[in-house]
């Protein structure tokens, strides 16, 4: 119940970025919030690994283990999202691209 605000406010900066600078802003809304999800999914499946490699047993509340999950996922979300501003502002899109002819 916690992931549904991240994930909101995650595809919100993403849309609004993408239409900053001329993408597919609903495409890059939706990806925010796989992204966060997504990197959710990875902790969880690593954390699972690594307690059935060491044959041990973590005895973390699941709140904790929430808002772990929450602040992961949120620095992975918010990395991808200054690597995408970067690269756009480094090339910005030509308007004129998707014509065939001028």
């Amino acid at each position: 119940m916690l992931t549904i605000i991240p994930i909101y406010l995650f595809g919100k900066s993403y849309y609004d970025l993408a239409k900053m600078h001329n993408r597919n802003a609903w495409l890059y809304a939706v990806l925010g919030g796989v992204i966060f999800l997504g990197s959710q999914f990875l902790l969880g499946f690593l954390i699972g690994i690594i307690m059935v490699i060491t044959e041990t047993n973590l005895d973390i509340p699941s709140i904790v283990l929430s808002l772990i999950a929450i602040a992961f996922g949120a620095l992975v979300a918010y990395g991808i999202q200054h690597l995408l501003k970067r690269n756009w502002e480094r090339k910005p899109k030509d308007e004129f691209s998707e014509l065939l002819d001028r």
